[in-house]
């Protein structure tokens, strides 16, 4: 079926076999706002349906081959949204009945016709036909819209599949830049550790119960985790400034040193924070340690900062490291207990250091949690040892020098590596795993 034209005007369809009633028809709608289309038989009418999309179609009842109810019923099927009207004379409405039934008429008029009946039903037919089109184009235009939208719901979700899997792509690639970053800044911690036990001046041993301790203080005094984590680093690498000093007076023993020898002592802290300025995720680190020969009212170095002024990460070393340092013999070159370091250092809570900090260490000697530092004196021999095995603590030589941290696998190279030092340096080592299941670990 070809495309039907689109009238600007409506159109209205007038069927009669009488050639003088399509006449008064036409002249009867000639000043209104319709066109009109005019056929003198059922036949002529639907030809002219093929062509033109009708609103109204006016039709008498009684035509011959084709009466007005059968063309309207074939109309209906045709355009079915055109208003149909059927004509009738008073003789007919015995067979208007079947006529609304087969022909789907909508309304009927009964002639003689009046006049302004006639153009007030077309009227009524053509406001009809109106919001009937127009609910059908809305209807469309909803369906086209819904299919649409569909569509763009469709190509937003494989968008958002797609990006989502972007994302874990990219959280993937950065979870493995920052494990990768995360083992380089522990290897970093790792060589400065060894530098410390390297250096003969210094301590390894030392620098990890100090370490142990500020962050055994820290859990005492409720501090966050990171702050706990960084006076923790901070203990560890309190000392490595006195790599910078003169040798004899790195060596030497606080109270034999003169006046000119500790202010060049003071000066440890500031070396430490040169060291560590490139390594910029130690800053807060480096603030500790740069800070932890001020005292609590004012009278240390370098700034003569006072009580809370002081970082508090730098309070708990200065009196953890003291602690240490006079327990080993580092301030007077003699060795004494816990106790009576402890006692010796509390003399001076309020000047020298923070109250808070001796009360944290009051608890944590009479608990005995001090340190949590262990001497390794089990485990496998480095020959028992099997590819696949996890260190449970840090692996380190007589002279506390780190050789392999904890977590590290075993592997053959590792392997190679324990038993090559063995033989240089004559030394056997010890080493805590998880795995020490051999037979399964070899079968593996």
């Amino acid at each position: 079926m070809t495309a039907l034209s689109e009238d600007k005007r409506p159109l209205v369809l007038f069927v009669d076999d009488e050639q003088s009633i399509l006449k008064s028809l036409q002249r009867l709608f000639i000043n209104t706002e319709v066109d009109l289309l005019l056929a003198d038989g059922g036949i002529k009418a639907l030809e002219l349906m093929h062509t033109h999309r009708v609103n109204v179609i006016v039709t008498d009842m009684r035509m011959p081959n084709m009466t007005g109810a059968e063309f309207l019923a074939q109309a209906a099927k045709l355009q079915p949204d055109a208003y149909r009207i059927l004509m009738t004379g008073y003789a007919d409405l015995a067979s208007t009945v079947s006529a609304i039934n087969l022909g789907k008429i909508h309304r009927y008029i009964q002639k003689p016709w009046d006049n302004q009946e006639l153009l007030a039903a077309v009227d009524e037919g053509l406001a009809l036909y109106r919001l009937v089109r127009q609910n059908k184009i809305l209807t469309a235009k909803v369906a086209a819209q819904n299919k649409q939208l569909k569509e763009m719901n469709h190509s937003l979700e494989e968008m958002v599949h797609q990006r989502t899997a972007q994302l874990k792509t990219t959280l993937s690639k950065y979870k493995e830049l920052a494990a990768q970053r995360e083992k380089e800044e522990a290897a970093t911690l790792e060589v400065l550790y060894n530098i410390i036990s390297s250096y003969p001046p210094l301590s390894g041993e030392l620098a990890r119960k100090i370490s142990s301790t500020c962050e055994n203080v820290a859990k005492v005094l409720q501090l966050p985790k990171e702050q706990m984590i960084a006076v923790r680093k901070a203990g560890l690498f309190c000392e490595i400034g006195k790599i910078a000093l003169p040798p004899h007076i790195a060596a030497s023993v606080y109270t034999k040193l003169d006046g000119t020898e500790r202010r060049q002592f003071f000066e440890h802290p500031q070396h430490a924070e040169e060291i560590l300025l490139p390594a910029t995720h130690l800053s807060d680190v480096s603030l500790i340690i740069a800070n932890q020969l001020e005292r609590f009212n004012g009278a240390g170095e370098p700034a003569q900062k006072v009580g809370t002024d002081i970082p508090l990460g730098a309070r708990i070393l200065s009196a953890v490291r003291d602690l240490w340092l006079i327990t080993d013999g580092f301030q007077d070159g003699k060795k004494v207990t816990l106790r009576q370091a402890f006692d010796n250092i509390k003399l001076h809570q309020g000047s020298n250091y923070d109250p808070d900090v001796i009360k944290a260490l009051s608890v944590l000697l009479q608990k005995n949690e001090l340190h949590t530092i262990e001497h390794m004196r089990s485990g496998l021999e480095v020959t028992q040892l099997a590819t696949g095995m996890k260190l449970k603590s840090n692996l380190y030589n007589k002279k506390h020098i780190l050789l392999l941290p904890k977590d590290h696998i075993i592997t053959r190279s590792s392997l190679d590596r324990l038993l090559a030092y063995q033989l240089k340096h004559k030394e056997t080592l010890l080493v805590a795993v998880d795995i020490i299941d051999i037979n399964d670990s070899e079968e593996e």
